[in-house]
């Protein structure tokens, strides 16, 4: 992708958040699977003592956006996290499935989502 091409995107996924914020949407979750090579960088493997071997790798985050342009967006560098820039393969909102944010503020999702999802053994890297 050309630098002029990048630009129009991320201006369309500008536009795209400030209409969302208007309009008063609620934040998305997501999960991003990383590549299991990510488990040799010493910051992600100490972030994650209770790692189940052969458990996925992922990236939670929380969004305005919808998780396939904020994938997007992680791929394209554009605010993004080393992780999924760099080791992101996929969506997985399927892994979302089952996790309970009742009576959760906003605010929360994404680090009770991450709590959660490495109480089942798997790696997972949020801010």
């Amino acid at each position: 992708m050309d630098d002029s091409e990048r630009d129009a995107k991320i201006l369309r996924w500008q536009q795209k958040a400030r209409k969302a914020a208007k309009l008063g949407r609620s934040r998305n979750l997501y999960v991003i699977t990383l590549d299991p090579v990510v488990l040799e960088r010493h910051e992600f493997r100490a972030a994650n003592p209770g790692y189940v071997e052969g458990m996925p790798c992922l990236y939670v985050g929380i969004t305005i956006h919808e998780p396939g342009d904020r994938f997007e967006q992680h791929k394209t560098g554009y605010r993004s996290s080393r992780y999924p820039r760099r080791y992101g393969v996929e969506l997985a909102l399927d892994l979302i499935d089952g996790f309970d944010k009742t009576g959760l503020a906003e605010d929360d999702w994404e680090a009770a989502l991450a709590d959660w999802l490495r109480a089942q053994g798997c790696a997972v890297w949020q801010h």
